[in-house]
């Protein structure tokens, strides 16, 4: 059983060499497969290391090609997000004559009547 030490040695060497990547996968996944402390490192260390920035960039965000009617998140390594949206998905509406919701008035009712549009 490989240490992957050696495979890491290798890979730093020739960094961009894609079968020296894989070698070292292969190392890694066999010793942790035989070695649960090992594999219990590995797991930490890989956790710790979905945290970690590779370098300065900029995001550049845009939304286009019609209305979005859900949750739109715009941003840059997202990591364990959950998005829960309600409702129908069809967009809501303001009624034509009016400037906004409208809130029930005491009584339950809306303003300017159960429909809540105002007269004119």
């Amino acid at each position: 059983m490989s240490s992957g030490e050696a495979e890491l040695a290798a890979l730093a060497g020739n960094p961009e060499e894609l079968e020296r990547a894989h070698q070292l996968r292969t190392a890694l996944a066999v010793r942790a497969a035989l070695d649960a402390q090992f594999r219990r490192a590995l797991d930490t260390w890989w956790q710790q290391a979905q945290s970690v920035r590779t370098g300065e960039s900029t995001v550049t965000n845009r939304i286009s090609g019609g209305t979005q009617y859900g949750p739109v998140v715009q941003g840059r390594d997202f990591n364990g997000l959950t998005i829960t949206a309600h409702g129908s998905g069809e967009p809501r509406t303001t009624p034509a004559g009016t400037h906004g919701p409208t809130l029930p008035d005491t009584e339950g009712t809306a303003p300017g009547g159960p429909g809540g549009r105002q007269e004119d």
